[in-house]
């Protein structure tokens, strides 16, 4: 959405904490706005959503709003399933329009509301050892997780919280509760599949069928988490064009996009439960936390996530102006800033979907509400494309399967993540990484090119850090993205350089981006914050493409001259 490549460090924990012994910014909700605390007067966090947690509340209680996507006891459909089923979340930390919960209500006497904290997750990425979830993703998970507890609750459930793997807790739990189903969405990557399997195996043999009943607890895999359903597209999985364009309009003009699931107000009840578990703070998941000391600070959640929605949509009115905004690096609102709550499934494309059609009917119908709708499909696409091309997804040579003598040069990589690259363009978008879990779509392009292009890395490294970064991180977005910058995706046309001084004269012109995270530029004039010269470090490789004139190339390299650093 609002970043096609799309992967923490760390982060400011909104959960329980100890105040007295904390000396880290603390971000409340108060009743009435959120405050940000911070031993830095000039530090500037910005929430997002920039709503109090009262304004939230009172968003997503609307009975207008509960009518669109809830139904009522009396209006609703008719329950009429036996026994307990297991609701197994994973990334669709959501109640509304949420498939596998539907089916397990509609299905059963008593629901059961599971999430494990599988320690997998927390381990190290597959080729370079980084964290796979740093602490600012920890922190937004943490908080999902809290609001999705406090919303089951809302509707007479609970959620079970267990540490460890869930191919162990949820044949177990199945074996307690005699649960004759575990619901949950179907996901499409290797080790997300593994899971999978195990979950199956295990039911299998943990719980035999009796001459008593029929089958033995069975996992069913419900579809949730793209707009276009997979069973609507025209095409088999196999059968994916190469190119987006292709898909996108084959989709447009052969596929319908479905109505959201209207999920019952009173879910109830659940079996009974010694023992529900509390939500884990980060330091419980092996990780310390981290606070945003400017930038953006995003709010775990589906309350928040749909509380965004009406923000930016309906509150401020920025859906019709987005694809010309859409660009920006720099604040909350040049863009729609929903990746991060897609990506731990928070936030339901398909009700994007209906807001966006809900505003052209309400208020207008331009090429900026269809462009939303279009960044979903990109989604799409790369969720479909990675059960087309599997593993290679990963691979050095990626979909083409293509041979490159990439460097894995360490010195230069840690110049890139920790923004000391010399370029500020470069450093102000890793800087913004790392302290906030996000950076702009634009951002992502230019940083990409740049490490694969201009320093000539292997590109899984800058995938696995983002993988471990960024608070919007799902497998199939991230690498697919990533194969394209690289020039080994899918469509060799993708293949592109994004020059920096280009790209910072289109997009930054006044050096207002660079300035904010690179403090030490602010002094310069609006026209040297590109090209600082000797006020900022020396680049650390040249550009391949950069230059816009041969003069400003030769220039810049005599001001280093027998400069050593």
């Amino acid at each position: 959405m609002s970043a096609m490549i799309l992967t923490p460090i760390s982060s400011t924990s909104r959960t329980a904490i100890n105040l007295a012994q904390s000396k880290q910014p603390i971000f409340f909700f108060t009743r009435k706005f959120p405050i940000i605390m911070s031993s830095s007067r000039s530090a500037a966090v910005h929430p997002v959503p920039g709503l109090s947690w009262e304004e939230m509340e009172r968003v997503t209680a609307e009975p207008i709003f509960q009518s669109r996507y809830s139904s009522s006891p009396s209006g609703g459909d008719i329950r009429r399933g036996k026994g307990v089923a297991i609701v197994w979340f994973r990334n669709d930390l959501r109640v509304l329009d949420n498939e596998a919960l539907y089916k397990a209500w509609i299905s059963s006497e008593a629901v059961l509301p599971v999430y494990c904290v599988d320690p997998r997750l927390f381990s190290t990425t597959h080729y370079f050892g980084f964290p796979k979830t740093g602490a600012l993703r920890a922190q937004f998970i943490v908080e999902s997780l809290a609001d999705l507890k406090r919303n089951l609750m809302k509707r007479g459930l609970n959620l079970l919280i267990q540490h460890g793997e869930p191919e162990e807790i949820l044949p177990s739990l199945a074996k307690t509760y005699n649960a004759h189903t575990v619901y949950a969405q179907k996901e499409t990557c290797s080790e997300e599949l593994n899971v999978e399997r195990a979950v199956s195996k295990n039911l299998r043999d943990a719980i035999q069928p009796s001459s008593n009943s029929k089958n033995a607890t069975r996992l069913e895999l419900n579809w949730g988490c793209t707009m276009y359903h997979i069973d609507d597209l025209p095409f088999n999985g196999k059968d994916l064009p190469d190119v987006y364009t292709q898909f996108r309009k084959s989709v447009e003009s052969k596929s319908a996009i479905r109505n959201c699931i209207k999920i019952p107000t009173s879910l109830g009840p659940s079996p009974s439960v010694a023992e529900w578990g509390s939500v884990p703070e980060v330091t419980q998941l092996g990780l310390q936390p981290e606070k945003v000391s400017k930038g953006m600070k995003f709010v775990g959640g589906e309350t928040a996530a749909l509380s965004r929605v009406h923000e930016y949509f309906w509150k401020k009115d920025l859906l019709k102006i987005y694809k010309e905004t859409r660009n920006g690096m720099l604040g909350p609102d040049y863009s729609t800033k929903f990746s991060p709550w897609l990506a731990s499934g928070c936030l339901s494309p398909r009700l994007i979907h209906a807001e966006v059609k809900r505003y052209e009917k309400e208020r207008l119908s331009n090429a900026s509400t269809y462009w939303v709708l279009f960044e979903l499909v990109w989604r799409d696409y790369f969720r479909f494309l990675s059960i087309k091309v599997g593993n290679s997804l990963f691979h050095p040579g990626g979909p083409r399967k293509l041979n490159s003598n990439w460097s894995k040069d360490q010195k230069l990589f840690d110049a890139w993540r920790n923004g000391q690259t010399g370029y500020p363009l470069i450093d102000a978008n890793m800087k913004e990484l790392l302290t906030t879990g996000f950076m702009s779509n634009r951002g992502r392009q230019i940083v990409c090119s740049f490490l694969v292009r201009d320093m000539g890395i292997d590109w899984r490294m800058g995938a696995e850090w983002f993988e471990t970064c960024l608070l919007d991180y799902d497998p199939c977005s991230n690498y697919g993205n990533w194969t394209y910058g690289a020039g080994v995706g899918n469509d060799p046309r993708e293949d592109r350089y994004f020059s920096i001084p280009k790209q910072a004269q289109n997009y930054d012109p006044e050096g207002k981006f660079v300035a904010y995270w690179l403090p030490e530029l602010r002094p310069l004039p609006k026209e040297k914050r590109h090209s600082p010269g000797l006020s900022y470090i020396k680049p650390l490789v040249p550009l391949k493409h950069g230059y816009t004139t041969k003069s400003n190339h030769t220039q810049d390299k005599n001001r280093w001259k027998g400069r050593k650093f």
